[in-house]
């Protein structure tokens, strides 16, 4: 009796397995098959843009196993989940005011020795030109969007919440970005990794060439 006990819920345990493999395998050629469809197409419709975004969220960490598995190191995982995700949402057919969109980045973007934070209010920034800040504020001049700085991602999520934006450009590291995105469910994020030269968390950097072709790509609708 205890054998066949044992038996029945290894079986049961193996079938389990074996469907959510297989169902997991189906989800991963589907979202290949959309993916490539994008690509040939270079545009996408709305409900399909929505579910291969849902679909490779549920997939990452997935892939986050099988990248322990075969070796590969999670910021290479991380840095191709943010591609696919940006070409996703530089591929919808929205178009956003300016005053819809957010700029989220990090305090480390912020010159280390600096007395004037700008985590409350980027105003108070007094342009020395010794970090990325004040290019940043002439963008939200130049197009009038929003900038949130963030010490954290407590603070980021509630500046997403309190300014409610449409869309958002976010700069982080990989893990950083990852995370973000896959936080946030219903709005697109367009995701930019920091450059860090002096290492991570340190007066980092972002290009901001790549920064103003995402406004533009939000307020061209694509």
């Amino acid at each position: 009796m205890v054998r066949n006990r044992s038996s029945v819920l290894y079986n049961f345990l193996i079938g389990f397995i074996i469907l959510s493999f297989s169902a997991i395998t189906i989800v991963l050629i589907l979202t290949v098959f959309g993916f490539l469809y994008v690509i040939y197409r270079g545009k996408n419709n709305e409900m399909l843009n929505k579910t291969l975004l849902l679909m490779i969220d549920e997939l990452y960490p997935f892939l986050e196993i099988l990248s322990g598995i075969f070796g590969v190191e999670k910021e290479r995982i991380q840095q191709s989940f943010t591609n696919i995700n940006n070409f996703l949402v530089s591929s919808r057919k929205g178009k956003y005011l300016p005053e819809e969109l957010l700029i989220l980045t990090p305090h480390c973007i912020q010159f280390n020795e600096c007395k004037f934070k700008v985590t409350n209010d980027i105003d108070n920034c007094r342009r020395c030109g010794k970090c990325q800040v004040s290019d940043l504020i002439k963008l939200k001049e130049k197009y009038g969007i929003k900038v949130a700085i963030a010490t954290g991602g407590t603070l980021a999520r509630k500046a997403v919440m309190d300014i409610k934006p449409k869309a958002i450009i976010a700069i982080a590291c990989e893990r950083d970005l990852t995370s973000g995105i896959l936080d946030v469910k219903k709005v697109p994020v367009y995701g930019i990794i920091n450059i860090r030269p002096y290492g991570p968390c340190f007066n980092t950097k972002v290009n901001l060439d790549e920064v103003e072709k995402a406004i533009i790509n939000f307020t061209n609708g694509g």
